[in-house]
């Protein structure tokens, strides 16, 4: 669960500031990526856990609104994760990952119907591990978002057939990478590594830049399961990232398809 707090600039250590809202929403970086690919027209499984609270009911309503298979959902004993989020009036955040039932999310099963896995570091290492093998299994595409950076080892980053990471998290990696590599630019865009393209952002009327590369990662794993191919991929991702960016929280700000589409005709980029 995202706990959102407003305020007109991040406050610096040891400061106390005063917010102007409070605000909850459903979160959770996998589950923002899995919302996003759904909303992009993806059938999309979801293997995680939450807990057996209030939050985790909520979430898991939320999941299942979206059209999402829950069934590789485990509900704990304990605490749903939660995230605590300060928003300043430029868009800018600062945020706390509390990870609760986060740490009890274990391997996928392999399943011939998966065509592209998309996995991130908020869940324990032998889960992002898991998803490669079961993508491996079958020959299906690995994509890793190794967010929060230094999370999973550059050496298992390296073993999938895609990364999509920030600057701070490319860093991170060192020569650590797979062959491909999407690294977001926010207001600049994107580009693709080693020796791709670099794609444009487009322009966005910024409120809250939370989610932003949640809603990029999951669109881009939706078009890469249509058979597009990755330069085009990420040109989708960058779509949503700039719907999401001009609204506020994570799950709420994810664009559907429709919206993509437009916004991607609007600016010339289908």
């Amino acid at each position: 669960m995202d706990v959102f707090g407003y305020v007109p600039r991040l406050p610096a250590p040891g400061q106390t500031l005063r917010g102007t809202r409070l605000a909850y929403a459903p979160g959770g970086k996998g589950a923002n990526q899995a919302v996003a690919a759904a909303r992009a027209g993806a059938t999309v499984r979801f293997t995680s856990a939450c807990g057996d609270d209030d939050f985790g009911h909520e979430l898991m309503s939320a999941l299942e609104q979206d059209g999402i298979d829950t069934g590789n959902v485990s509900r704990v004993a304990g605490a749903t994760g939660v995230a605590l989020i300060l928003v300043d009036d430029d868009g800018e955040n600062q945020i706390v990952v509390i990870p609760g039932a986060n740490d009890a999310v274990g391997a996928p099963e392999p399943d011939e119907e998966v065509g592209v896995w998309l996995v991130q570091g908020e869940v324990p290492l032998a889960a992002v591990e898991g998803t490669l093998a079961a993508a491996r299994a079958t020959g299906a595409a690995a994509v890793v978002n190794p967010s929060p950076a230094g999370r999973i080892p550059p050496e298992v980053v390296a073993r999938f057939d895609v990364a999509i990471v920030n600057e701070t998290e490319l860093d991170a990696l060192g020569d650590g990478r797979p062959s491909r590599v999407v690294l977001t630019l926010g207001a600049r865009g994107a580009r693709i590594l080693p020796d791709g393209p670099e794609l444009p952002a487009i322009p966005a009327q910024v409120v809250d830049t939370t989610g932003a590369g949640d809603a990029l990662a999951g669109v881009t794993a939706a078009a890469l399961a249509e058979g597009r191919p990755l330069e085009e991929a990420v040109g989708w991702g960058i779509a949503a990232a700039s719907l999401a960016v001009e609204r506020h929280g994570c799950q709420p700000a994810i664009p559907r398809r429709e919206e993509v589409e437009m916004r991607m005709r609007t600016n010339g980029a289908a």
